[in-house]
């Protein structure tokens, strides 16, 4: 199995070839150089972005919906289990909770956020898990809750468009986007790449008649899907 870094030069020299492929096209079209050599170089280091940006946000996301499972379990379990086990079902769910966050999930310095999972690691330190039927136990149980209700809701946002959200880590304001809900959020991702970039370069090429060969790069150097997978 081929390692991450020799995958990632691997999708990198595959855009700098179809990159440079599409830099002829448009001049051979007839577009202006200077135009295309500046819009050609944005696309493609978007391009390379929106990869790691996609990747990033579904390696989080993953974490996410294995501790919201761990979550169900735990509370299915915690009363019967060992204590002992039931510890590191809760020292595993919190590994996983912290390797969850991202600017489209849970932002790194939500400070609700890591003070749950701070106090979650608290209360399995004391031992709150062996305490059934005391406080501690009863807190546990409900900060499990809370915890699970959280995930539940973030599992449930819209993917959003990686393209577009590379674009604005470059060219926009990140810190704008922390007080957004989800949909907002992407709503406005989208609108900012489209009115500074997409829209005008999509109509240049398509006007160049690489239209779909552009369509074809975003999906398959950012999402993955091959040619000729679509209908």
């Amino acid at each position: 199995m081929r390692s991450a870094r020799a995958m990632a030069h691997r999708r990198a020299k595959d855009i700098k070839n179809d990159v440079k492929q599409l830099k002829k096209e448009l001049i051979s079209a007839g577009c202006e150089k200077g135009m295309v050599n500046e819009a050609v170089k944005e696309f493609g280091e978007v391009l390379e972005l929106g990869g790691s940006v996609g990747t990033a946000y579904r390696e989080a996301r993953e974490h996410l919906g294995r501790a919201s499972a761990a979550i169900g379990v735990i509370l299915k379990c915690m009363e019967e289990r060992d204590p002992a086990e039931v510890r590191d079902y809760l020292e595993g769910l919190a590994v996983e909770l912290e390797q969850g966050c991202h600017e489209c999930l849970i932002q790194s310095d939500d400070q609700d956020y890591l003070s749950s999972v701070r106090c979650l690691k608290r209360m399995t330190s004391e031992g709150a898990q062996s305490d059934r039927g005391g406080m501690a136990f009863v807190m546990l149980r409900s900060e499990l809750e809370n915890i699970g209700a959280v995930l539940a809701d973030v599992l449930g946002f819209g993917v959003p468009d990686f393209f577009a959200l590379a674009y604005f880590f470059r060219r926009g304001d990140k810190d704008s986007l922390k007080e957004m809900e989800n949909e907002q959020r992407n709503t406005y991702v989208l609108a900012f790449t489209k009115e500074h970039f997409l829209d005008a370069f999509l109509k240049e090429c398509g006007r160049a008649g690489v239209g779909a060969r552009v369509q074809e790069m975003i999906r398959r150097h950012i999402y993955g899907e091959q040619v000729g997978q679509e209908q």
